[in-house]
């Protein structure tokens, strides 16, 4: 009763409890939650009384450490949150640990598992122990039989009931994750091959941001100056009403490497364009991308011994060397993606130097639903600032590459929410999460020679009336002027097809052989 206490509050702030119905629907998800616990414990102790006392002592622990999560941040785990729990790196989640969550690891966590696991039993009626269990299920059954009226209600809100219910939401949803990230990894189909328009020199950097919203953009109106360098560039073109296909990031990063949302379990952009012969290296200091085949993929560790200056432990490490790494290239058609950790929470002081503290005062406290709303958006509006100077500076370097056509691309894997209608950070259900969390930004810098030999105006160039994380992977190939049957002008933002629209269907065969 007391570890559900947030799916009880869910279930009643959304039923009308004074009627009848309202009753039969906190009854029945009552039942639900019962006989999943009461059969499985039962099942166990058939076992073993050892194996039962070890999961209701390790779930006890593991239930207070996920209330303190949903009742701070108002996490639901699904199956999203649960892979965004085992993809963060050790690094980030020191970031969320704090004294309140100590505190309540002990008192609702490891102090009920001591009192649990101590009583002796001596002898085991397994029989008695069976007979209750199939009890307890033909019962609960019945009652929810009897309740059919209410499983509307429970279909409609199931995806957010099976992210609150402990501790099957984290134990089931766990699962569901390793089953899927094993198919996305496995067996990836080749997309139809192409061949190169031209041989002309090309340079091209995909900027993958991380949890960066549109709406804190001055480039997007945001009244703050949270872009100032951005706003002085030439050439540069933004990109209105682009929406992330997902919260979180491995779903972001799976569709802005594919052509289409039906293509996810194909081979993503870079391993599509290293099979064609372009130089391909995946820098990142963040981690959540698809399995990928690339000429060399860089952790930030490993260009941290060659950096220099205040940067080298935020974004700017990826740009190590990246001068000498374009120039050494013998390849003539050269794609870099950096993979930031951006505005990562909770933590947003720590994602930028001093010199971009320019918003105070600042958020301090990784649990941030205890800073006021101005302290929590300044920490956030710098995170944006140094971007705007991480941007610039790869726009430099590109401009210094004279006689070779440059560009540069930037786009968020998701958004974030800052305390809006009670949510913090990101990873909420796609259907029930804010705008904050999916709108994003989408800009393209390209130079002069780029511009000339496409033989673009962007001044002049139509938009389409909304973007999505699939027009990168057409714009690139645009970009490398790649002809292929998976192409399609209409999704590449740099193109003049005069039909431009935010996503299409592509029909591909199945397999195709490289």
């Amino acid at each position: 009763m007391l570890f559900n206490l947030v799916l009880w509050v869910y279930v009643i702030n959304n039923i009308e409890l004074s009627t009848f119905s309202g009753v039969a629907i906190l009854s029945s998800v009552f039942a639900i939650v019962f006989v999943f616990t009461f059969t499985f414990c039962s099942f166990l102790a058939l076992i073993s009384l050892q194996i039962l006392k070890g999961f209701v002592a390790i779930t006890t622990v593991i239930n207070a450490i996920a209330i303190y999560y949903m009742t701070t941040y108002q996490v639901v785990l699904d199956r999203t949150m649960m892979g965004n729990v085992f993809n963060t790196r050790y690094s980030e989640s020191v970031e969320l640990l704090s004294i309140s969550l100590l505190f309540t690891a002990i008192i609702v966590g490891l102090l009920p598992a001591w009192i649990l696991i101590r009583p002796k039993v001596e002898t085991l009626d397994r029989i008695r122990v069976f007979r209750n269990a199939l009890i307890g299920l033909i019962t609960c059954f019945t009652f929810l039989y009897v309740n059919a009226a209410s499983w509307l209600w429970i279909d409609k809100h199931a995806s957010v009931l099976g992210g609150k219910i402990l501790p099957w939401s984290y134990i089931i949803n766990s699962a569901r994750h390793y089953t899927a990230m094993n198919k996305s990894t496995e067996g990836q189909l080749a997309l139809p091959s192409g061949k190169f328009i031209n041989d002309r020199k090309t340079v091209f950097i995909l900027v993958i941001g991380e949890t960066a919203r549109a709406d804190n953009f001055s480039l997007y109106g945001y009244p703050k100056t949270t872009t100032p360098k951005l706003a002085q560039q030439q050439n540069l073109l933004v990109l209105s009403n682009t929406k992330s296909c997902t919260t979180y990031t491995t779903g972001a990063l799976a569709c802005m490497l594919a052509p289409t949302e039906k293509h996810i379990n194909y081979e993503p952009l870079p391993t599509y364009l290293t099979r064609h012969g372009i130089e391909v290296e995946w820098r990142t200091n963040n981690w959540g991308e698809p399995a990928t085949d690339v000429s060399r993929y860089v952790e930030a560790n490993e260009l941290r011994s060659n950096c220099t200056g205040d940067g080298c432990h935020l974004d700017e490490v990826l740009l190590t060397n990246l001068s000498q790494t374009i120039e050494s290239s013998e390849k003539q058609k050269i794609l870099l993606i950096l993979h930031t950790k951006g505005s990562h929470g909770p933590s947003y002081y720590k994602r930028y130097s001093q010199e971009f503290n320019q918003f105070t005062p600042v958020c301090r406290d990784e649990e941030i639903s205890k800073c006021n709303s101005e302290s929590l958006v300044n920490a956030y509006d710098n995170t944006i600032l140094y971007t705007d100077h991480f941007l610039v500076s790869i726009i430099k370097k590109l401009q210094n590459i004279k006689g070779t056509s440059t560009a540069m691309m930037y786009i968020s894997d998701h958004g974030e929410s800052l305390g809006e209608y009670g949510l913090y950070l990101h990873g909420t259900p796609y259907t029930f999460a804010p705008d904050y969390q999916k709108n994003i930004p989408f800009l393209i810098w390209a130079s002069d020679e780029f511009l000339k030999q496409r033989k673009l105006d962007l001044s002049k160039l139509k938009q389409a009336p909304s973007h999505s994380q699939f027009n990168v992977f057409h714009t690139i190939l645009g970009a490398f002027e790649l002809d292929s049957p998976i192409y399609k002008p209409e999704l590449d933002v740099l193109s003049d097809s005069n039909e431009k629209v935010g996503d299409i269907e592509i029909d591909v065969p199945k397999k195709y052989s490289s």
